[in-house]
């Protein structure tokens, strides 16, 4: 019951579709509707500024933070059922899940970068911490902000591996960067088609 109650609870606070919920309030506007369509902190930047994008940006990576750090302090407090590797494993995963998919989008989020970088920093530090370097020295060679997202996710998995990381964070790290991929399809196929911004 501990378990299904703190993964419910992680794919809520992953639902918190924070760029729409701010630019709605202070923009007036519905962010699905300009730009890219998409609710994160990018889209936010290039239709609302900076200010209201950075707010997004870390609103987003604690909507990661607060689900795992609720996770290890359970692991900590409590004999539980599965491997502690594989439940904060599954945390990750599903506030990743609620992001991308959120109910209160009719199941249409954002591509869950900010949110993967929030749930992985604290069961994966380094690895996240080198995604977060692969993408500011991808700055140097190109503008293209989907592939430097991209890397990120890609970047994580590899680090969890070269690292020998538990067997659990690898597949957990693995399939959010699947998730990332997924999510950044279109963006691919701008990039493939040289149609991308």
């Amino acid at each position: 019951m501990i378990i299904l109650i703190t993964i419910i609870i992680s794919f809520l606070c992953g639902s918190i579709p924070t760029g729409y919920l701010l630019t709605k309030k202070f923009c007036k506007i519905d962010i699905r509707t300009k730009g890219s369509g998409n609710i994160g902190s990018t889209n936010v930047k290039r239709i609302a500024g900076t200010k209201i994008s950075i707010i997004t940006q870390i609103i987003d990576i604690l909507k990661g933070i607060v689900p795992v750090a609720l996770g290890l302090y359970l692991i900590r407090t409590i004999n539980l059922p599965i491997s502690a590797n594989a439940f904060i494993g599954i945390i990750a995963i599903t506030v990743i899940l609620g992001h991308n998919y959120t109910p209160f989008l009719k199941f249409n989020g954002g591509k869950g970068v900010n949110t993967t970088l929030g749930a992985f920093v604290l069961i994966a530090p380094i690895p996240t911490l080198t995604g977060v370097a692969v993408h500011f020295i991808l700055r140097l060679f190109t503008s293209i902000v989907s592939i430097r997202s991209i890397a990120i996710g890609v970047t994580i998995p590899v680090m969890c591996i070269i690292m020998k990381s538990h067997v659990a964070i690898v597949i957990s790290a693995t399939v959010a960067c699947i998730l990332m991929i997924v999510r950044h399809k279109d963006n691919l196929i701008r990039i493939i088609n040289n149609e991308e911004k």
